[in-house]
């Protein structure tokens, strides 16, 4: 997670062109209930504001966030996942690929 919180408020980038907002690190609540937390593997990078002000998701919900900002969760997610993608490719880090020791 400490790699999503470095790429940036996804929606300071896309909506407003401010790149490299500090940003929190918000799950995502999809396929669980009310009070679960999300895998750390479904995560957004968000500011302050866009993650709990009176702007945010939190706040929000899906279709606030689609009538403010014309974009869903899961199309966050897909920035936050191009942007840790970006860190890593800039800094020379790989993910593994390998699948030995894997059966």
């Amino acid at each position: 997670m400490g790699l999503v919180a470095r790429v940036g408020c996804v929606l300071c980038s896309r909506h407003m062109g401010i790149n490299d907002t500090p940003a929190q690190v918000h799950h995502m609540k999809l396929g669980t209930g009310a009070s679960d937390r999300a895998s750390d593997f479904l995560t957004i990078a968000l500011c302050p504001e866009h993650h709990v002000g009176a702007l945010g998701v939190h706040k929000l919900k899906e279709h606030g966030i689609y009538l403010r900002y014309k974009c869903s969760e899961i199309d966050l997610l897909a920035d936050t996942v191009s942007g840790v993608n970006d860190l890593l490719y800039n800094t020379g880090v790989r993910a593994s690929t390998s699948t030995e020791g894997v059966s």
